[in-house]
């Protein structure tokens, strides 16, 4: 490869104020000379484009325009269901990803799955090969700015692994095809690599290590990563590897450090709330005063999914099974209605629970997934008194409290009551899919519903595809680099 994504990286020296670059072998390309001062570098970690998970692109002399979302796992997961006369309203990719075909990009595709996540770690690499030679600003900022950036690239790594690269499983971690780890920002690299799925999380879990310790202690915006933010990426690395020992201790200590948190982190209860959501007569509007995403007070760390693409088009319901897993007071329920019984236009032969609102979710650190990742690492270790309660916090948040009570005797039954608390608070999100990944090789709570229906016909998961392959674009630019089978 002569340069992995130019056009990614042409794009992000773009959106972070550079000067347009002419000549991508440059050791140093032009416009990086500006980046000097201390505020230049902090400057860059407040690009609004960063607070969401999205491919965008700018071009000299017009407005910049979005290529795409990461968004193939909402249409994989295996909690939704879709029609073909939907489902072919969206591009051919994300028809391939519910279809869980082998190749869900074509050579002339630009794949945002791919190339949000490169692009956004470019900035980070800016910023993290640079900062301690800013001209101005103390140690103490330049450490602090260090460790943010060297986080962030962490958490670019972690979701790379997890959309190109096999669960990790510590018997052939060693061997199995991980993905390119990019630590410079240098426009002029060629022949990039895939290291091994070893190799990635020991970068992960070296650089979050490294950041913490530096990152500051106060939280005093959700755009920003802080210490609560670096020990719920940390803990959550180790929860996607199934060391649930290691992630307990990250997570206890992301819990404990929220009162940091100046902006105020908090869960809704959605028992008060929910009512002051949602506009009354129009269950197909949902709770569309629901708070946006940088103000929810449920949210660490903001990486926001736009889920419009899928969810508000007809594209994806939730199936019968999953919908059923709620009860009747469940206020979450607020946030689906039957499209066969509203002035939404039903698929053809087709009813369905879908999503309404909010139809951007965070799937950066947020208080939901914290408890849940809790209760279910305590479970584990079978400290089900701990366990039920943290499960319990969230639920009294969810439905009225005689309904939030759980019971389980066994330490089966709590974790698989866990799994499925999971499956209600982030239903139709395409969150499901790293959850999928991580149990799929679980021998006691593998979970996964490995077939989507689609027009009479049925498709069925297979292993492999729990690791996308490779685009094609990017293959041939790196010539010998091995796809996924």
């Amino acid at each position: 490869m002569k340069r992995i994504l130019l056009s990614t990286i042409l794009l992000l020296l773009l959106m972070t104020g550079f000067e347009g670059c002419k000549k991508f072998l440059d050791v140093k390309p032009k416009g990086l000379d500006l980046i000097k001062r201390i505020d230049h570098y902090n400057g860059l970690f407040n690009n609004t484009n960063l607070y969401s998970f999205i491919n965008v692109r700018s071009v000299p002399g017009s407005l910049p325009f979005i290529i795409g979302y990461p968004g193939a796992p909402v249409l994989m997961s295996d909690d939704v269901f879709s029609s073909a006369a939907y489902l072919s309203t969206q591009p051919l990719p994300y028809q391939n990803a519910y279809q869980w075909k082998d190749d869900l990009f074509q050579e002339e595709d630009e794949s945002s799955e791919w190339g949000t996540f490169y692009s956004q770690n470019y900035i980070y690499n800016v910023i993290a090969n640079g900062v301690m030679d800013a001209t101005d600003g103390t140690m103490q900022q330049k450490k602090e700015l260090l460790a943010e950036a060297k986080a962030n690239r962490a958490y670019m790594h972690l979701m790379l692994v997890n959309y190109f690269a096999k669960p990790y499983n510590a018997t052939t971690s060693s061997t199995d095809l991980g993905i390119p780890l990019l630590t410079v920002a240098d426009a002029g690299a060629s022949n990039f690599k895939r290291a091994s799925v070893k190799e990635v999380y020991e970068l992960i879990i070296s650089d979050l290590k490294t950041a913490i310790p530096d990152l500051p202690t106060r939280t005093v915006n959700r755009a920003r990563l802080a210490q609560t933010a670096g020990f719920y990426l940390l803990g959550q690395t180790y929860f996607w590897m199934g060391d649930y020992t290691n992630a307990l201790i990250q997570l206890n200590l992301c819990l404990s450090s929220l009162p940091n948190h100046t902006v105020g982190v908090s869960l809704y209860n959605y028992n008060t709330t929910m009512a002051t959501w949602t506009t009354t007569g129009q269950a197909w509007v949902g709770a569309n005063k629901y708070p946006a995403q940088t103000l929810s007070n449920e949210n660490i760390y903001l990486k926001i999914m736009s889920l419009n693409f899928a969810t508000a088009r007809n594209t994806v319901y939730l199936k019968p099974n999953v919908y059923g897993l709620f009860s009747a007071n469940d206020l979450r329920k607020r946030f689906y209605f039957n499209n066969s019984t509203t002035n939404a236009v039903p698929a053809p032969g087709l009813a369905g629970q879908q999503r309404n609102g909010p139809i951007s979710v965070n799937w950066g650190p947020n208080l939901p997934d914290l408890y849940l990742m809790i209760a279910e690492c305590k479970a584990r270790a079978n400290d089900l008194t701990g366990a039920k309660a943290d499960l319990e916090t969230l639920r009294k948040t969810r439905m009225p409290l005689a309904e939030a009570t759980v019971t389980a005797a066994t330490q089966d039954a709590l974790v698989k009551l866990i799994l499925d608390e999971r499956k209600r608070e982030f239903a139709g999100t395409g969150f499901r899919w790293f959850d999928m990944r991580r149990l799929w090789n679980d021998t006691k709570y593998n979970n996964v519903d490995a077939s989507h229906p689609l027009g009479g016909s049925t498709f069925t998961l297979k292993a492999e595809r729990l690791a996308m392959r490779i685009p094609p674009a990017i293959l041939k630019l790196n010539p010998g680099m091995p796809d996924n089978q």
